[in-house]
């Protein structure tokens, strides 16, 4: 997957992976960290951006409809609205381009909704105390999610996860995504090391290492 390197690198992504095991050598808890391309619907991207682009163009044409709308010319629109259409879809595979025309509440909706999807995918709701963490990143929506299992809720508040949420988000916005992921894993693993110390009977249930999708 080389998109994920123009935010990490092959380097960062194993020292995320080390994190990972040195922080789980002092708990019983599990820390799965995922990062996915887009979170967002954007299929309608594509159509949306044909129909204003369509509607720009058919405005800035009115002053010269006279002569555009005549022999020959009018032969050319159906070709105009083909290339229009193409383009369209090259633009909307523009991060920038999608985040415009998702709004801000949908992209709240879907990033937390694929978060929940991920914790189940990567069985994180198995292990055998309900000791599981997903650190969350969806790169488009620049947001990150933190979903603990039912055995770190009965002792922890969702608010736990509030300052590690606030400083993991600060990284990511000044581009800092490795160093982010370490910190969140090692605010994660403090609190786990608290409530969920290592116990002669825990082992290693989930893989130490960073999801890409």
């Amino acid at each position: 997957m080389a998109w994920i390197n123009k935010y990490l690198s092959d380097k960062e992504i194993a020292q995320i992976s080390e994190t990972i095991h040195v922080v789980e050598e002092h708990t019983d808890g599990e820390i799965v960290p995922v990062i996915v391309k887009s979170s967002s619907s954007v299929g309608h991207i594509p159509m949306t951006l044909t129909l204003l682009l369509l509607l720009i163009l058919v405005i800035a044409e009115l002053p010269f409809a006279d002569l555009l709308w005549t022999t020959p010319w009018v032969y050319v629109w159906p070709f105009l609205v083909v290339a229009v259409y193409y383009l369209s879809f090259a633009l909307a595979r523009i991060h920038f381009i999608q985040k415009i025309f998702v709004p801000e509440k949908d992209e709240l909706s879907q990033v937390h909704q694929r978060a929940q999807l991920e914790f189940y995918l990567n069985k994180i709701n198995r292990t055998q105390k309900g000791t599981g963490i997903l650190i969350f990143v969806s790169v488009m929506e620049r947001k990150a999610v933190i979903l603990a299992d039912e055995g770190i809720n009965s002792k922890l508040p969702p608010e736990t996860w509030n300052d590690v949420l606030a400083k993991f988000s600060e990284q990511l916005h000044s581009g800092s995504w490795a160093q982010g992921f370490t910190v969140a894993i090692e605010s994660c693993g403090k609190h786990l090391h608290e409530h969920f110390p290592h116990t002669d009977g825990g082992h290693n249930q989930l893989k130490n290492n960073l999801v890409i999708r």
